[in-house]
């Protein structure tokens, strides 16, 4: 929208008028940069939320007010400045809606509103340039979903588990080449080393209880630590420590009982105090520990029958634990990579490493560093990670290059369209032209 100039009053002699117009456009400029540097010089724990966005509108309400008084009280030269500054704040804000406008047309026809959705937030800079809901977060009482409905995580819990270890590394409680048997001493390793940084790398050789044969038969039973652990621990090593590269949950599964053992903490506990309070995650949580009251979605899967969506399987989340236990909202995750990007957790060498893809003992590297998959998406560095548990799926991933953070959770784990694929696509439309082919 242009502000009119405003016309000088004849009753006013020119003079007069350029002076008291001069005087009055000092005052208000000086008014509209004392408003623009308060606005600026936030706090930062604001400039590093993701809500930043709207914080930073509201803020720019007063001066872009005082802009087009501006224009309508300084004589024209001042005025087409003021103009200049003004269209700059409107184009800004409508190149952004335009941005948030094209993702949703490309994310919106892929959910129907009465059948499971998603939750997708899209961040860059740590500022969210979208974030939207779509579809139902619990069908039978037809309550939709919204961007802050709490879901399971699944996998994504990899990157929590994988920071606590690191940070305990940081304080020098634990070694990254200690054998795990130095904290799990009843551990049988089949006269082999197995270390910790294997379990993170999944390189260990640990079968993947999933796999089992038997596990989704008793996946409703709850079980401790120590029976989880028995239930898989005397299986045969799949391979020689460090010689190859195959997704384990049970390796996961060890960390987090590592971390209870080094920390003294209850692996719940200790991702809430270590992590999730002091980075304000205050919907995130091991499920059954939550704290917040944010709506939780019921999880779905598409039916047997091949039409319609039914409640997804039961599950006891002291099996997936310190593998897949965790439960979040986008925000949450956006703040979680603020945070990541920041370096607040860990020394900038331990989030480097985590990273970086790990090399295999023939010099062979593998995509996958600590916690996070390490892959290259049309040429630009990404690291990522996707999740699946029993109604629920998940994707988030960062390009640390433009500073871009995705995440996508659904609820339902098969039936609609898969959560990498819409990260992937939301990610490519933010980074627009820009993006290597």
């Amino acid at each position: 929208m242009r502000a009119k100039k405003r016309r000088f009053s004849p009753a006013c002699p020119p003079k007069t008028q350029f002076v008291a117009s001069r005087w009055f456009f000092a005052v208000i400029l000086f008014i509209f940069l004392a408003e623009l540097a308060r606005t600026v010089a936030l706090p930062s724990h604001f400039q590093r939320d993701v809500h930043m966005l709207k914080l930073y509108s509201r803020r720019l309400a007063s001066p872009l007010l005082l802009t087009l008084l501006l224009v309508l009280q300084a004589p024209a030269s001042h005025a087409d400045s003021a103009s200049t500054a003004a269209s700059a704040i409107v184009t800004g804000a409508s190149e952004e809606e335009a941005l948030a406008a094209r993702i949703d047309s490309e994310i919106a026809p892929l959910f129907k509103a009465n059948e499971p959705g998603a939750t997708v937030i899209v961040t860059q800079a740590g500022l969210t340039v979208f974030r939207k809901a779509y579809g139902m977060a619990d069908v039978a009482k037809g309550l939709p979903m919204t961007p802050d409905t709490v879901m399971r995580i699944a996998s994504i819990s990899k990157q929590f588990t994988a920071t606590g270890i690191l940070m305990l590394v940081d304080e020098g409680k634990l070694a990254l080449d200690d054998d795990i048997q130095k904290f799990l001493p009843d551990y049988p390793s089949g006269g082999k080393r197995i270390t910790i940084e294997h379990l993170l790398t999944h390189t260990s050789g640990i079968a993947n209880f999933t796999n089992k044969p038997t596990f989704e038969a008793g996946m409703n039973t709850d079980l401790t630590v120590s029976q989880m652990i028995d239930s898989f621990k005397n299986d045969a090593l799949q391979f020689e420590p460090g010689t190859r590269y195959s997704y384990s949950n049970s390796g996961y599964f060890l960390l987090g009982a590592i971390i209870e053992k080094v920390s003294g903490l209850a692996y719940a506990k200790f991702v809430e105090q270590r992590i999730f309070v002091p980075l304000g995650m205050l919907d995130s949580a091991y499920e059954g520990h939550e704290r917040g009251s944010a709506m939780r979605a019921k999880g779905y899967t598409r039916s047997s029958a091949g039409s319609g969506f039914e409640p997804g399987k039961a599950v006891s989340m002291t099996l997936p634990y310190a593998a897949g236990a965790l439960v979040s909202t986008v925000d949450d995750l956006a703040r979680w990579d603020v945070a990541v990007s920041a370096g607040t957790l860990l020394k900038r060498s331990s989030q480097q490493k985590a990273f970086t893809a790990h090399v295999l003992a023939d010099g062979k590297s593998v995509p996958y560093g600590y916690g996070w998959s390490v892959r290259k998406m049309r040429g630009m560095p990404m690291q990522s990670h996707g999740g699946g548990i029993p109604g629920f799926s998940s994707y988030a991933l960062r390009l640390p290059e433009k500073q871009l953070y995705v995440a996508v959770l659904t609820n339902a784990d098969r039936g609609l369209p898969g959560a990498e694929m819409i990260a992937v696509k939301a990610a490519t439309i933010a980074v627009g032209n820009a993006f290597p082919e």
